[in-house]
């Protein structure tokens, strides 16, 4: 394990398994399934975590901020306050920011000729891009929902705070039954099993994720065009969801 690592663990405050990210998505994929499984009956969640210097660095700041030693404190000192969020209104209020200055209509855009939800087998896939080392960290949380208070990124730029995102993430396991699977300093990638299916139910939840992350279509580059509607044409049945915040 690297020095890089190490300082990672040291902070974490409950358990993880080291895997070298040269045995690829497949493989750590697998491993995750099997903890999976394993922490149904064992009291944890996993979560799959590519090590960076920047993640370590986003880990010390929400530390800082939340006057907590390890992942583990921020966790019981943070998961009262997500009860306090409003999702509606605090995703509603994203929205609008991100709709300010730009042309609605162009932002809405169009539904693309052709569908292409992303299966689960992408998950893990990017590991090889984002680090050498990887962690599986075995969360003691009740609910998946809850691992964004146990791996505290986020809080930079527009990417929401920890305890937005286990208030947003809550909101969607509840409602599509998505967990998150793999984390970086500036990347959530979820499970999902009830996708919505159609169009129309679809494009609520681009709107969603849109006011949770711009970049997934302010920056998304995609051959059908970067609008919402777009967006909605990947999720309808999508199994993987991805979020990136540059």
């Amino acid at each position: 394990m690297t020095e890089l690592t190490t300082a990672i663990v040291d902070l974490l405050g409950y358990g993880c398994e080291l895997i070298n990210a040269a045995a690829g998505g497949k493989a750590i994929y697998r491993r995750y399934k099997m903890l999976a499984r394993q922490g149904e009956n064992m009291g944890f969640v996993p979560l799959v975590v590519y090590s960076s210097k920047e993640l370590l660095e986003a880990l010390q700041e929400n530390l800082q901020e939340a006057q907590a030693k390890t992942c583990l404190e921020h966790y019981e000192k943070t998961l009262p306050q997500v009860d306090d969020i409003d999702v509606g209104a605090l995703l509603h209020a994203r929205l609008s920011l991100a709709f300010a200055g730009q042309d609605p209509a162009a932002l809405l855009g169009d539904f693309a000729e052709v569908r292409t939800p992303e299966s689960e087998d992408r998950l893990c896939q990017s590991c090889r891009n984002h680090a050498r080392e990887v962690l599986i960290l075995k969360c003691p949380a009740k609910q998946a929902w809850e691992l964004p208070l146990l791996l505290p990124m986020g809080g930079f730029g527009h990417c929401p705070p920890p305890v937005e995102q286990a208030a947003v993430f809550q909101f969607w396991q509840q409602t599509y039954d998505a967990v998150p699977v793999v984390a970086a300093f500036d990347i959530w990638e979820f499970r999902v099993a009830n996708p919505p299916l159609q169009l129309m139910e679809a494009e609520q939840l681009a709107l969603q994720q849109f006011a949770f992350d711009y970049d997934l279509v302010l920056q998304a580059h995609r051959e059908d065009g970067d609008s919402i509607r777009a967006l909605a044409s990947h999720l309808a049945g999508a199994k993987a969801w991805y979020f990136w915040w540059s």
